[in-house]
């Protein structure tokens, strides 16, 4: 009866972690890059340095859920772990882990001071996208060198006037869009990653039993809110179309107004531009003018 037991956690474990991780895997793809494309096609957006966080966030993002939610469902979900034949992947792959997380959360705190600072006329002149980019790259370049380290420690065996005045308004207004959606994506961040930090906490810390029963449970619940944690870095679009109706008007914007317009203009000039082919006559009709 316990053996039947256990293959049943055994068996949920392996379920949610294929059906969940997928479905985060997918929602998480379609909203960075939805994200990414909203970023880079507005103006207003390319021009504001909490913007900027927020792109690069979302394109690391796009790197969390390849190498690690796509390998942890391929590890969990079935069976298939490479990190215990090959001690490279092992390593890539917690020094792709841990930096990525590490970057997208500093880009994140970046995006959060960026707007603190934003709100204080005499602190505003630090909030630049020349300033954000090479705050990025330092993060870029401390987070790799601290990576550096698991190639040395880690192995195989761990665990791991009026247009014055209407500029001003709309400033305003796009500063408290932002602010809105960096305050509210950060708080849900915290709310989906305390449960995984605080079981881990009280599952490392805890005495652990022979019962299989036990251990296939503390399995399935590691194993769920793993897959809650992944969603730090697949929930960030869904949040910023929540919360924001500006954002909302912005999306419809980039796709309609810019990138649907653009190629209908680029199917039409295609269309008069094509060269129609002479046929043997109209040829024939050519040659005996010449």
């Amino acid at each position: 009866m316990s053996s039947i037991n256990v293959d049943s956690y055994k068996n949920a474990t392996n379920q949610s972690t294929i059906y969940g991780g997928f479905i985060v895997f997918c929602i998480g793809m379609i909203g960075n890059i939805l994200n990414i494309t909203i970023f880079t096609s507005l103006k207003t957006f390319r021009q504001t340095s909490a913007a900027f966080y927020m792109t690069v966030t979302s394109g690391v993002n796009i790197f969390q859920l390849v190498v690690g939610l796509l390998s942890r469902i391929m590890i969990t979900g079935y069976n298939i772990d490479p990190t215990k034949t090959s001690s490279f992947i092992c390593k890539a792959r917690q020094f792709t882990l841990i930096t990525t997380m590490l970057i997208a959360f500093t880009c994140m705190c970046f995006a959060v001071i960026d707007q603190y600072l934003s709100l204080t006329s005499s602190w505003r002149h630090f909030c630049t996208v020349k300033i954000a980019s090479r705050l990025v790259i330092i993060a870029f370049l401390v987070w790799f060198l601290h990576g550096i380290t698991i190639f040395l420690y880690v192995d195989l065996d761990l665990s791991l006037g009026s247009n014055q005045t209407s500029c001003s308004v709309i400033n305003a207004e796009h500063d408290k869009q932002l602010t809105t959606m960096v305050l509210v994506e950060v708080t849900v961040d915290v709310l989906i990653t305390l449960p995984y930090i605080i079981y881990n906490h009280i599952y490392s810390n805890s005495v652990k039993f022979s019962d299989p029963i036990s251990n296939a449970q503390d399995q399935l619940i590691i194993a769920v809110t793993r897959i809650i944690f992944y969603g730090n870095f697949a929930i960030a679009f869904y949040i910023y179309f929540c919360v924001s109706s500006r954002f909302r008007k912005q999306l419809v914007y980039v796709f309609v107004e810019i990138h649907l317009k653009r190629w209908r203009e680029r199917t039409h000039r295609n269309g008069i531009n094509q060269i129609v082919p002479q046929t043997p006559d109209i040829i024939q009709k050519t040659d005996d003018v010449n």
